[in-house]
């Protein structure tokens, strides 16, 4: 299948992680990514996961609020609708919906529904606030199998995110590319 999320709006600058992901854990394996907004990054997932011919479980979790429609926190989200961004998700990711399942749920509460040592990669790129980086990486972390990876976005360009992630994982452990942190458990 031919990727289209370049058509769709988003920041996605990792599509090697991805790949990568997809090229090393075999079939069954399960992945989750934590902040999706309109589908870009997971649209580009769900295409490699088609490509590659394996059975990978791939969850998306995302609360598609209208803070989101203009990739910022804002308590003033003008006239737009609750379920704009929600409705551009599911949208843009239709050719792929059936390799997609979308949870509507906060981060920390989405990693409730999993157990732990349950998932082989878990992608982080939710709210960039130093707090809840960090109350998402203590509620993923553990979710994770030894020999898994665990990786996030936006390391260089906010400081609440490589704050949070520095202190949580120390950074001399850490693999920086593509705008993302990753660390290999």
């Amino acid at each position: 299948m031919e990727h289209f999320h370049y058509k769709i709006p988003g920041w996605f600058t990792f599509p090697r992680l991805y790949a990568h992901a997809v090229n090393v854990f075999p079939s069954e394996s399960h992945f989750v990514e934590v902040g999706s907004w309109q589908g870009n990054s997971a649209a580009y997932m769900a295409v490699e996961i088609i490509n590659s011919g394996k059975n990978i479980k791939f969850d998306c979790i995302d609360i598609w609020g209208r803070y989101s429609i203009d990739g910022l926190n804002t308590k003033d989200p003008g006239s737009l609708p609750d379920d704009t961004v929600e409705q551009l998700f599911y949208k843009n990711i239709k050719p792929v919906e059936g390799v997609i399942n979308p949870i509507k749920i906060s981060s920390v509460k989405g990693s409730a529904l999993y157990n732990e040592n349950s998932l082989d990669f878990v992608f982080i790129d939710a709210n960039h606030v130093y707090e809840a980086v960090k109350d998402d990486l203590q509620a993923w972390f553990l979710k994770v199998k030894t020999g898994g990876i665990i990786a996030g976005h936006d390391y260089y360009n906010d400081l609440g995110v490589k704050n949070a992630v520095d202190e949580f994982f120390g950074e001399s452990n850490l693999h920086l590319g593509e705008g993302c942190w990753v660390y290999f458990k």
